[in-house]
């Protein structure tokens, strides 16, 4: 039985990777920092996804340190990052990742609903970096499509009553109350919660074989 250290501080990871990975074969060992590197200035889809993966690596070779550090045994370690990609007025496209965590975010994510989500579709990415023990990696992007409802001032209002959008990349969850802004969706419906349970899979049978 494989043991698999998840680097992510993410509940929502942790319940996701179970679906793959027996649960008693699952450590969560969060990167020592929860700094990241930002995309700004970042208005192409190669170096949008570059600067994903390069963050994704970036946990992953961290948690790798620090259990080499620790001389801890494992088999795997995974590590994913999850943005949300929009298209601005000026068609340049705009990353979103988490709100600020100050009193700020409200005004944020109802920017980023009036001005990028309410009636049009936004792209998800999350980047996986996932390693064993001898070093090697695989690294992989994937995206899912996702339409929103149309404008609701309402609805809005409520949902930043909820406090939900804390923690979330791109501001809302479409596991919890953020669903309701969602009209549909076109690929991995785990992608957008956090960690694409499909591309995971395969990544682990290639580590098998």
């Amino acid at each position: 039985m494989k043991r698999v250290i998840l680097a992510s501080r993410s509940p929502r990871r942790r319940e996701l990777l179970a679906h793959l990975v027996a649960d008693e074969s699952i450590q969560v060992l969060p990167p020592s920092s929860a700094d990241e590197a930002g995309f700004e200035g970042l208005r192409d889809w190669a170096s949008i996804e570059s600067q994903l993966l390069n963050i994704a690596r970036e946990k992953c070779d961290d948690v790798c340190g620090q259990l080499a550090d620790s001389g801890a045994a494992y088999d795997l370690v995974v590590a994913a990052d999850t943005v949300g990609v929009c298209g601005g007025e000026d068609g340049e496209l705009v990353v979103l990742g988490q709100p600020p965590q100050d009193s700020r975010w409200q005004e944020t994510v109802a920017g980023w609903f009036r001005d990028y989500y309410f009636g049009r579709e936004h792209t998800v990415l999350t980047g996986l970096c996932v390693a064993d023990a001898a070093g090697a990696r695989v690294e992989r992007i994937a995206a899912t499509q996702v339409a929103m409802v149309a404008e609701d001032d309402e609805l809005l209002n409520w949902y930043l009553t909820t406090d939900e959008p804390h923690g979330k990349a791109g501001g809302y969850a479409i596991q919890g109350a953020g669903s309701m802004f969602v009209e549909s969706i076109s690929g991995s419906l785990s992608n957008v919660i956090g960690l694409p349970l499909e591309v995971l899979r395969e990544i682990l049978n290639e580590q098998n074989r």
